[in-house]
């Protein structure tokens, strides 16, 4: 008796061994490393077409914050887009506002997509990050939500924060009055208008 209790203490410990090694683990997403070409198996993947400046702020964007938060703002809808290597790739200056931005949780981010993602023109959404690589809970929640509401035409692209969502955001969180007129723009980073 002794031995068949112990025989099935050790397969319940292997078979609950073998459950936790098969469970899939959320890699960190590296944005200079996916904007780069890359040979999978005996095919070479171009990179990505640099953002033209004016498409920037797509439809939707959204701005990782930490781990269970990130900002949300909706812009208006983008037509045809292309990107060519020859495109100009500063980010224009959309004026944005500390207001314009959305804090949104982890807890109801599939809501919030399902609720706010529009059927009847192209999405065009981004994913920004301050930082170069993206291992935070909301990103991974953030990207699965957006795939299963992502139609033929959509677009879902991952990159870099401007210096412009990362002065807003700064003011946003401190509660500091913001006006775009009194910072002093790095005009190597950021495009205003003529």
């Amino acid at each position: 008796m002794a031995r068949i209790f112990t025989v099935l203490l050790i397969c319940l410990l292997f078979f609950n061994c073998k459950k936790e090694e098969s469970e899939q683990k959320n890699i960190s997403y590296i944005i200079s490393k996916e904007n780069k070409e890359r040979i999978k198996g005996n095919y070479i993947i171009p990179p990505p077409p640099p953002i033209p400046g004016w498409l920037f702020y797509g439809t939707d964007t959204f701005i990782i914050n930490s781990d269970t938060t990130a900002y949300y703002m909706k812009n208006k809808g983008v037509g045809f887009v292309c990107g060519t290597v020859t495109a100009d790739t500063i980010p224009y200056f959309a004026d944005l506002n500390p207001r314009d931005l959305i804090e949104i949780s982890n807890k109801n981010i599939f809501d919030f997509i399902k609720l706010n993602y529009n059927d009847d023109f192209r999405n065009a959404t981004f994913i920004a990050s301050n930082s170069d690589t993206i291992d935070s809970e909301i990103f991974f929640d953030l990207y699965k939500a957006l795939k299963i509401f992502k139609k033929d035409r959509d677009f879902i692209a991952i990159r870099r924060t401007t210096q412009e969502e990362d002065t807003v955001i700064f003011y946003k969180r401190n509660n500091k009055t913001y006006y775009s007129g009194s910072i002093q723009w790095d005009k190597t980073k950021i495009k205003f208008p003529k």
